[in-house]
């Protein structure tokens, strides 16, 4: 495992207390689901608790099948008390990206897209990588935790997805977490 993914990973935890509720925001894709649902798998049991929230309205039907099939508790963020949430993680996407998270201010921001120029607390974005969700399962991986079967299922398909079959920018790390999950 990369020193590199490691020390991200402890910088990662050090911005959560055990009391703190977080909300994980998202523009729902396989991606962005699956990065946070291994979000959450990284804070549980080190936080009071964490709610996974979408931007976007949901109509694609092999996004609505991933959430049906793999029991992804997902709120819309309009019904979300944005108040009660002592942090905010982004995962997938920027508060720069585009006009559904704009006004955003995530302590935690973790992407493959282009640096878009914001600023949290913590920052891991890694524009070379194929899928946000190659980062995650490095952190999992880094955590010493084996994904549950929905969990390594949603990070498989969103690498799959991301990289279009891997035609698409590609990295050897996005093709080790594939392998691995």
């Amino acid at each position: 495992m990369k020193a590199y993914t490691k020390e991200k990973l402890r910088e990662f935890h050090q911005q959560f207390s055990s009391d703190d509720q977080v909300l994980v925001v998202i523009s729902a894709d396989p991606d962005a689901i699956a990065s946070a649902l291994a979000v959450s798998r990284l804070l549980a049991g080190r936080t009071a608790g964490v709610t996974l929230s979408n931007v976007n309205q949901i109509n694609r039907p092999d996004n609505l099948a991933m959430i049906r099939l793999l029991k992804v508790p997902l709120t819309p963020f309009g019904d979300i008390p944005v108040e009660r949430f002592g942090k905010m993680v982004v995962v997938d996407s920027q508060p720069n990206h585009g006009e559904a998270m704009t006004g955003l201010r995530p302590q935690v921001v973790i992407d493959h897209h282009p640096d878009g120029g914001y600023r949290a607390p913590f920052t891991d974005i890694r524009p070379n990588y194929g899928a946000t969700a190659s980062i995650l399962t490095e952190y999992l991986r880094a955590a010493r935790i084996t994904p549950a079967q929905n969990l390594a299922t949603a990070l498989f398909y969103a690498i799959k997805t991301d990289t279009d079959d891997f035609k698409r920018q590609t990295l050897v790390e996005d093709l080790q977490a594939f392998q691995y999950l």
